[in-house]
């Protein structure tokens, strides 16, 4: 069969446009850097994509539920793939997902061209999702291979699907499952696609069980019929994509444990239905806004704290409206229905009613939810300038203007992905109140050694959220950075207090425990590391170093206690044998020579002040007690000892003494301000007055 030149040349203009336009903007990834914002989790820092290819990291690909709060065994193995190819080369795992984005485009376009045969319509679309700055995220961000890698396989089931309809079978139906199963395992957002085949079912398909046609001159005159919908052939339908539902309920379930196990989803104490619901409808209406303005864009966009009452009642009818109008016009014009409810639908499990991490929207969702949009207007536009005599000039002109626009759009968006410190700077110019870009700009700091900077930063962070652990975290490692060890372990603490899965905080609690000699600290929270990460390389060096410290620490042990056998009065020596002890974990023998270096030198405030740490660990408060008020008599005006004379009354439920002493931390000047509302030994005063005004 001889294809004729007339229709084979708008088709290769259309494919040599998508790939010269895509690599224009995106090409300069190629020397973009890793972002410090999952990047290194799921590539860059992680022991088993650096692998690459193997039998032992392809068995972690498949039961590594909870890992990074995802179960994607599929794009692991692309990571995998690419870190076999190009080792840990980030610009090469950039550009491979700009090729991910050039096969989605193309597939897009040659899916409804095969679907509508309007080529021009459907280059438009093309376009559009090719060029549209909303996408930069989910091609500029390697962590979101899954995106990209998820639509690859979204776009080929429902091919598969296509040509299932034409000639149904068995066999072409398994091709269907297993292309959908593949897409799950990349990224659950797949969830929703036999929603999307139902709607394909009505436009373009045109099902017969579906839709039946009545003849009309206008729309005759349009190329178009009107379509009435059938609505006894739905559920037979819907029973026929049944073993697809099903794999998605699968999906589902597998999907929430993961994220549950990763502690990514927020309960409903931290984020009430009645917020999640307003910020879902904000959603839906922002997206669409920032579709045709999108300026401002950022990485994260954080939470609002209060919603407007009137300006959500705009929202909830905009979208009700929407909505009334595009079932009002179905049989005219059926793509607005299909393109409007696979907007809806597809955003579904992203919109926040169930809540996964912290963000209030997010840029890379739009990927597959706006084709529908994309459909809508460029079908729905088209059918209203067509009718003009020179509407079809217009609609050339209007969108040759269009595209040069986007693309430049879409490079300086792309341009901001280079490195962290460039994304997150932008994301605090162009949001309020983002704790995740200072906290993850202060990583990026620690990286480039300005200590100071990132310390800044975490501080921001925690200003804006008191409790938000990897600030907490971040912060702790910035001042362990400058020797405050004791100071970084208490926000360590903190951080597994409020999150007792967050591994950085056992890791770096491990470091700081190190570096104070308390070794056998060290290695219980190196061993907690290995618990929540059996494949932590860290941990397990930091294990095998302190075992060897260890080691040494006994021999020393030995020759100090041969050396009390002359000078068993020796106020220094029983220290310094009671700070062993402490780096051993064996807080008896420690109390035990603390209170012999104290017999010949009572006013030894360090030894005060760790007996008082002990004893309070032990329960023995009223012995605490006694340690701190000795303390006050030597330094009556540290705030530090203050506060925690008052923990130990807190703890004691001696609330007035609590409050007295806290009174006398902050008239001294104490201004551990993310200590004071978080610490747990606080508990028994938080519900007072005096407490709630101080915290406010």
């Amino acid at each position: 069969m001889k294809i004729s030149s007339d229709k084979l040349l708008p088709k290769i203009l259309i494919v040599t446009f998508l790939l010269i336009s895509i690599l224009t903007v995106y090409y300069q990834v190629k020397n973009f850097e890793f972002i410090y914002y999952d990047d290194p989790k799921y590539v860059r820092d992680n022991p088993m994509v650096k692998l690459g290819i193997s039998l032992d990291s392809i068995r972690w690909a498949f039961f590594s539920i909870g890992y990074a709060s995802n179960w994607h065994p599929v794009t692991w193995l692309s990571h995998m793939l690419d870190v076999e190819l190009y080792g840990l080369n980030s610009g090469m795992h950039h550009l491979t997902n700009v090729i991910f984005h050039i096969v989605n485009t193309l597939l897009l376009f040659f899916l409804f061209y095969r679907l509508t045969s309007e080529k021009w319509k459907c280059a438009a679309v093309a376009v559009l999702f090719a060029l549209h700055p909303l996408h930069v995220e989910s091609v500029a961000w390697i962590a979101e291979r899954k995106d990209v890698l998820s639509t690859f396989f979204w776009i080929l089931t429902t091919w598969s699907y296509v040509w299932y309809v034409e000639s149904r079978g068995v066999r072409r139906y398994l091709l269907v499952m297993m292309l959908f199963v593949l897409g799950l395992m990349a990224k659950p957002m797949l969830v929703t696609l036999p929603f999307t085949l139902l709607l394909l079912d009505f436009w373009p398909i045109k099902r017969p069980e579906l839709v039946k046609f009545e003849d009309d001159i206008a729309s005759q005159s349009m190329r178009n019929n009107i379509v009435r919908i059938n609505w006894a052939g739905v559920w037979p339908l819907i029973w026929e994509k049944m073993p697809l539902l099903i794999l998605t309920g699968i999906s589902s379930i597998i999907t929430y444990l993961a994220q549950s196990r990763g502690g990514s989803v927020s309960n409903l104490d931290i984020l009430p239905i009645s917020s999640r619901i307003a910020n879902a409808a904000a959603a839906y209406c922002t997206y669409l806004w920032r579709m045709i303005w999108p300026l401002n864009l950022a990485v994260f966009y954080p939470y609002p704290k209060m919603f407007n009452p009137l300006i959500m009642v705009g929202f909830f009818f905009l979208l009700i409206l929407i909505t009334l109008l595009a079932f009002k016009y179905t049989k005219r014009f059926p793509f607005l229905i299909m393109g409007w409810l696979w907007y809806l639908g597809t955003l579904l499990p992203v919109i926040g009613i169930v809540q996964v991490g912290y963000q209030s929207m997010a840029d890379r969702y739009t990927y597959i939810p706006f084709i529908g949009i994309f459909v809508m207007l460029v079908w729905g536009i088209t059918s209203l300038f067509i009718q003009w005599r020179i509407g079809r000039y217009v609609l050339v002109i209007s969108f040759l203007t269009i595209i040069p626009v986007l693309m430049w759009a879409t490079w300086v968006q792309a341009g901001y992905w280079k490195n962290s410190i460039t994304l997150f700077s932008h994301a605090l110019d162009v949001t309020k109140d983002n704790y995740l870009a200072h906290t993850n700009l202060a990583v990026a700091l620690f990286e480039k050694g300005d200590v100071q900077g990132a310390i800044y930063h975490s501080s921001e962070a925690l200003r804006i959220k008191p409790d938000y652990v990897p600030a907490l975290c971040d912060l702790g490692f910035g001042l362990m950075k400058q020797g405050k060890y004791q100071e970084a372990i208490d926000h360590f603490r903190q951080s597994i207090q409020i999150n007792p899965y967050y591994i950085n905080a056992y890791y770096n609690l491990g470091g700081a425990l190190f570096a104070l000699g308390k070794i056998d600290e060290a290695i219980i929270q190196f061993q907690d590391v290995l618990r929540l990460d059996p494949q932590h390389a860290g941990a397990q060096k930091g294990i095998e170093h302190a075992l060897a410290k260890q080691r040494k620490i006994d021999g020393v042990i030995a020759q100090m206690k041969e050396e009390l056998k002359v000078d068993p009065k020796n106020s220094d020596l029983n220290y310094r044998l009671a700070e062993l002890y402490m780096s051993k974990g064996n807080t008896k023998d420690a109390i035990a020579f603390y209170e012999k270096s104290l017999l010949n030198n009572p006013n030894l405030i360090q030894a005060l002040n760790t007996l008082a740490v002990l004893y309070a660990q032990c329960g023995e408060y009223d012995n605490s007690l006694s340690s701190l008020h000795k303390v006050v008599k030597l330094k009556p005006n540290d705030p530090d000892v203050y506060y925690n004379i008052a923990c130990i009354y807190s703890k004691q439920g001696r609330k007035d003494d609590a409050i007295i002493s806290l009174k006398q931390a902050i008239n001294c000047g104490f201004k551990k301000w993310n200590l004071l509302k978080t610490d747990s030994d606080l508990g028994n005063i938080r519900g007072t007055d005096f407490y709630r005004n101080l915290i406010h």
